[in-house]
């Protein structure tokens, strides 16, 4: 305990030093570059209206392919106040890349995460993934267990998450693969900062005993995955489907015990229409948890944000177990080079639903929330997407950003 707290503490202050030497030597070491200013607004069902700009440098290779792109931007929330974010994404090679984002808001938020992937081992048949992440957010959410929890238990608290993954894999068959994760997490419930919402513990005193208290886990997953994609960033045909299983037991450290396994598919599908090059990408997974009634809420499965039901904010409904199925259309409809690099929109409207459940045997179908919408994506091939997602659900519109499709 005392060696995850110490390293979040130092965690900030070694990645900005990084992050500042990057930023120094990329433009010796890159290139022909290209700047592209973004402005931002977003709307979040949970941080509300969110004004900001990001200026975007590309740093290409001799056949205009990106090396590397740097992403700062600040922003202003009336809950967090100013929150200034380094983002930097580096793509040495076809297989290797990394990414590092550091973001400290003037109160209580912040946002270190660095990811690496190398798929080169063994001679392309094996593969290392790594995450180290800790963040800040002031303004989560929490109603209440189950997929019928009522607006009216909304409750606010700030999430302190460590969290670390470090996954080796070997490539069975051209197309099959297996992994295995071993994942370290601290998480703790704080007071939040959205005055308007009364504190988690005070609403839902039963989260006290089920995620209340600090805690760390040590988490054991194995996974075995079919993919066939033609690209992993931006899939045109082929399937990815996968089914895990993962273990956290007190005697290997964790606080309680727990088993979760699932499965996942997504598809891609070429549309016979020529203008646009249309793609029906499609996905559907079920998440099971089984554990006693003490497993944190945080550790639950949950449903609601940028990658599952857009309509909604953030972990809207949680309980031990979800499924959720997603289509979209995504369609270019623009295309042109701009600011140096060979740029593309794309239009997805896209329909979700799903729901969480209590026990394994209960139905996963009976009680779906829908959610519909538009999705607006910048792509650079071979590899950068950006998303602005427009959802609505049964309890309002939300709006969400990010880099990477939602699947």
């Amino acid at each position: 305990m005392a060696l995850v707290v110490a390293w979040e503490g130092a965690l900030g202050r070694v990645m900005i030093a990084l992050a500042l030497t990057t930023a120094l030597v990329l433009p010796r070491v890159a290139g022909a570059w290209s700047f592209i200013p973004i402005p931002e607004f977003i709307t979040d069902p949970d941080e509300g209206n969110t004004f900001g700009l990001m200026g975007v440098f590309l740093f290409l290779n001799e056949r205009d392919e990106i090396q590397y792109m740097l992403a700062p931007d600040i922003r202003y929330n009336k809950t967090k106040g100013v929150f200034p974010t380094f983002r930097l994404f580096g793509y040495p090679t076809p297989e290797r890349r990394y990414s590092i984002a550091l973001g400290k808001s003037t109160t209580r938020d912040e946002n270190y995460e660095f990811e690496f992937s190398d798929r080169s081992f063994w001679e392309g048949r094996a593969f290392v993934l790594a995450n180290l992440t800790y963040e800040r957010d002031s303004t989560e959410r929490f109603y209440g267990f189950g997929n019928d929890s009522p607006e009216s238990g909304e409750s606010n608290y700030t999430g302190a998450n460590f969290d670390t993954l470090v996954t080796p894999g070997v490539w069975l068959l051209p197309v099959m693969n297996l992994a295995y994760t071993m994942g370290i997490q601290r998480f703790a419930v704080q007071p939040g900062q959205v005055d308007a919402v009364p504190f988690i513990l005070t609403a839902h005193p039963e989260v006290q005993e089920r995620g209340g208290e600090p805690a760390v886990y040590w988490t054991h997953n194995v996974a075995f995955t079919y993919d066939s994609r033609d690209s992993r960033d931006i899939p045109s045909r082929g399937a990815f489907a996968t089914t895990y299983f993962e273990l956290a037991d007190q005697r290997l450290g964790s606080p309680t015990s727990f088993v979760k396994f699932g499965f996942e598919w997504r598809d891609f599908i070429p549309l016979p229409i020529r203008r646009g090059s249309p793609i029906l990408a499609l996905r559907a997974l079920a998440d099971y948890v089984s554990g006693d009634k003490d497993t944190p809420f945080w550790q639950l499965s949950a449903l609601g944000g940028r990658r599952s039901l857009r309509g909604f904010g953030g972990d809207r409904f949680i309980d031990f177990n979800r499924s959720l199925a997603s289509a979209e259309v995504r369609t270019r409809i623009w295309q042109r080079r701009l600011f140096g690099v060979n740029a593309e929109l794309e239009l997805a409207p896209f329909v979700e639903t799903g729901q969480v459940f209590r026990r394994v045997t209960d139905s996963p179908v009976n009680d779906l929330h829908w959610s519909y919408g538009i999705g607006f994506r910048g792509v650079v091939r071979p590899q950068i997407v950006a998303i602005v997602d427009v959802g609505a659900g049964s309890e309002g519109t939300a709006v969400f950003t990010g880099v990477g499709y939602p699947f």
